[in-house]
């Protein structure tokens, strides 16, 4: 009898509901982890090409009613399109990227001049300001300007130099991920409402709709906004600095833009310093427009995200904030994106394994 009570007590620890979500929890998060690390670089070419059909269909679709020609036709003419616009403003902004980083190479000398002239010009402000004695402003700069040009000539130069096989591997391979996913996608929109079909028909299928529903609720809502609100301001950075005749407009509005988007960092930490220099060195209509730039980019940050976001998320920015940390540890610099999505990926598996088990 108590041989049997203990084994009936034994059984039941693992019968009970919590260790079950906890067994449930750490197989869904071990599933998306193996996923994420090994599947993810083979499958991602098609899933890249499934999103741009899915993307593309309403327009294959209201063409092809219109015209009645086929769908193999349609669909190519429009991807055809679309990666013919995509690919003339990327290469025009490459040019105007290529072109200023060109001449900031040119200018590097002078650039480099200038820096210390800030630097020297700084020190003595403070000096006269503040009564503080820094002295020897230009050797220090000469000695930090050395540190620089050894750390790059010793460690930075010959890291590019040993690794631009790989690098160019990265590139063919980018190149390569771009055809199959344009190749895949023209595909999958020819034989889309098939596709679909089967999709729904099946239970791995119905999960995946649920996933992509509740991802385009949620994830889609947030990513797509963040993109508006990064073209917006980085508008906003490269008209208003190239209104001041800065040469290097384009690179630099597009950084701060790029900067912007980034949780850690933002165009305060971009803006702010280029402010407190001009202050410095007396130039108050810059310090100024600098001011004003930051001002209007902060508001339109804070006009925009709640309208394009609003409740529709349905994660608190801390969950997003801590995924895209955690995934920077997992994944690397790729946790940025791959983070968020493992975070989602296993609330929604979770939840759907759940539910099927309650039923």
């Amino acid at each position: 009898m108590e041989n049997q009570t203990r084994h009936t007590l034994c059984m039941r620890w693992y019968e009970r509901d919590q260790v079950k979500k906890v067994f449930l929890l750490s197989g869904v998060t071990l599933a998306v982890y193996l996923f994420m690390r090994f599947m993810l670089p083979i499958v991602i070419p098609f899933l890249l090409g499934g999103l741009l059909a899915v993307l593309l269909n309403p327009v294959v679709e209201r063409v092809v009613n219109k015209t009645g020609r086929g769908r193999s036709m349609i669909s190519m003419i429009i991807v055809t399109i679309v990666l013919a616009a995509a690919g003339a403003l990327c290469y025009f902004a490459g040019c105007a990227v290529c072109d200023q980083l060109s001449e900031l190479a040119k200018n590097a000398e002078s650039i480099e001049n200038s820096i210390r002239d800030l630097w020297c010009d700084g020190c003595a402000r403070v000096e006269e300001s503040f009564g503080v004695q820094l002295g020897e402003a230009e050797q220090m700069f000469a000695r930090m300007q050395n540190k620089v040009k050894t750390g790059f000539q010793s460690r930075t130069l010959p890291y590019l130099l040993k690794n631009s096989v790989t690098f160019a591997r990265i590139m063919f391979a980018g190149i390569g991920v771009t055809l199959v996913s344009v190749i895949s996608g023209m595909l999958i929109l020819t034989d889309y409402p098939q596709i679909s079909s089967a999709v729904h028909k099946s239970e791995i299928g119905k999960l995946a709709v649920q996933v992509k529903q509740h991802a385009k609720a949620a994830g889609g809502t947030y990513l797509k906004a963040q993109i508006i609100i990064l073209l917006i301001i980085s508008l906003i950075c490269v008209a208003g600095l190239f209104l001041t005749g800065n040469p290097y407009a384009v690179l630099a509005g597009m950084g701060i833009g790029v900067c912007d988007a980034l949780p850690f960092i933002g165009t305060g930490t971009i803006f702010v310093p280029w402010m407190i220099i001009d202050i410095l060195n007396g130039k108050y209509v810059m310090a100024a427009v600098y001011g004003i730039l930051y001002i209007i980019c902060s508001f339109v940050r804070q006009l925009l995200e709640p309208r394009l976001i609003g409740a529709r998320l349905g994660y608190p920015p801390i969950v997003v904030l801590m995924s895209i940390y955690i995934g920077i540890h997992v994944y690397g610099a790729g946790g940025v994106l791959t983070g968020p999505a493992s975070a989602f990926l296993i609330y929604e598996l979770y939840t759907a394994c759940r539910t099927a088990m309650e039923k």
